[in-house]
């Protein structure tokens, strides 16, 4: 089994926005039960997954988005907002 780490409050909500914005672009109301599946080349995103494919992280949940949530790297609050940032980027190809 892989080492989990714990996640900080400021990028819980960043992983929150992502799955809003994610919603609000495929024109559907965010479920945290069911997070919308999305996928492009710099993170993908499903129901109980996220992951950044340029350095390989991963942040899981279980069953509802923010319940023992987990993340596969322990990064820094900045490292953390930097990668939401760049996915968040990538969603509206900025």
């Amino acid at each position: 089994m892989s080492e989990q780490f714990e996640m900080y409050d400021d990028p819980f909500k960043m992983l929150i926005l992502l799955a809003t914005l994610i919603s609000e672009k495929q024109g559907t109301e965010l479920k945290y039960e069911h997070v919308p599946s999305y996928d492009n080349a710099v993170f993908s995103m499903e129901h109980e997954r996220f992951f950044y494919k340029k350095d390989n992280t991963e942040i899981t949940w279980f069953e509802f988005l923010g319940r023992d949530i987990a993340s596969s790297r322990d990064l820094s609050r900045s490292e953390y907002n930097k990668m939401f940032v760049d996915c968040m980027s990538s969603l509206y190809n900025l």
